[in-house]
């Protein structure tokens, strides 16, 4: 894998002012890193922007840097919407964070319909992107088991990967035994951004059910209006690990999900198969009689969301106790 030294630089690439899960992560690897004490980590945020880390991430301690020096011990931390980087700089070491399969795909496919026909005339994209080719200072970070079955797909050998997930942020786990629920409360939570037909059909559905969207709100009100809720309810994409399923099961919510990116892997969403539904208009009858189900047993249902909860609560722990063990061998050699 990378091979670290005590005056690396670590150089962590980002889009600027963004308030995403992939960016949160992008920062808390930075903070996290220095908390191991582990030199030299810097964030660079592309395309270059004033006050570019998002006031959302002051909780996170990192330092920025200009420029780029493309050199053997220099050790880069790209996310996949940033693959087009890895051949800009043939010398460093990169690892690709993949946060996003989908978003890769969706940026891949962008970037080539926005090659001018003039540019092509003097370079293949094939030349500027990466196209998972064996370059041997090129490794790959799975923040899914999704993502780790998308590389394997790709011919990417399992020796140039390896599983960092991101956690949560730790406002959701302080005082999590204090979580008092009120059992008459029936809003059913939903991300407006994320599977916008399904919900929006389920919503016209059920007029007697009180749909709340999680908008416009920071990590507090977020967890404050979960703390009190008995259900979370998302049928996305969820092309890797998603947030705000890791929030609401802290929580005490229950969830229901659709099978749709990682949410179809239990090891992503480790929730009873039961509680997951290939979406069809037609299933819409008994997705509704689960939710009911839900607000009517939900002390009993609850208890089949612990094995995830646990796994939630325990994601700091191993993100940090992987991070020493890529960037601080030392520890495990002493």
């Amino acid at each position: 894998m990378i091979n670290y030294k005590d005056d690396s630089k670590i150089i962590i690439f980002c889009p600027p002012r963004k308030v995403t899960g992939g960016p949160e992560a992008l920062h808390q690897l930075a903070d996290r890193l220095d908390k191991i004490g582990v030199k030299n980590v810097f964030m660079h945020y592309i395309p270059k922007r004033r006050n570019a880390k998002a006031k959302n991430y002051s909780v996170y301690k990192t330092q920025e840097i200009d420029s780029v020096e493309d050199h053997p011990d220099t050790i880069l931390i790209i996310p996949e919407s940033m693959t087009f980087l890895i051949k800009k700089y043939p010398l460093s070491q990169k690892v690709v964070w993949w946060l996003s399969v989908d978003f890769y795909k969706i940026l891949m496919d962008y970037r080539i319909r926005k090659q001018s026909f003039f540019s092509k005339l003097f370079y293949q994209q094939k030349d500027k992107e990466y196209y998972f080719e064996p370059l041997p200072n090129v490794f790959h970070w799975a923040q899914s088991h999704r993502s780790s079955v998308y590389l394997k797909q790709q011919g990417i050998p399992e020796s140039q990967i390896d599983y960092v997930c991101d956690y949560i942020n730790p406002s959701f786990t302080a005082d999590i035994n204090v979580i008092k629920k009120d059992l008459s409360d029936r809003k059913v939570l939903y991300n407006p951004k994320k599977g916008k037909e399904e919900i929006s059909l389920l919503i016209k559905s059920s007029p007697e059910l009180n749909w709340v969207p999680i908008e416009n709100m920071n990590a507090e009100q977020i967890k404050e209006i979960m703390s009190k809720s008995l259900l979370y309810v998302d049928f996305g994409e969820n092309p890797g690990r998603d947030k705000m399923l890791r929030e609401s099961v802290s929580q005490d919510c229950c969830i229901i999900s659709g099978k749709n990116g990682s949410s179809a892997y239990y090891e992503d969403l480790m929730i009873p198969d039961e509680y997951k539904f290939n979406f069809r208009s037609e299933k819409i009858p008994v997705i509704l009689n689960k939710m009911q189900c839900v607000f009517d047993n939900y002390s009993l249902h609850i208890l089949n969301f612990k094995t995830y909860k646990n796994v939630v609560l325990n994601e700091e722990t191993v993100f940090e106790n992987k991070l020493k063990e890529i960037f601080r061998k030392d520890i495990y050699e002493k």
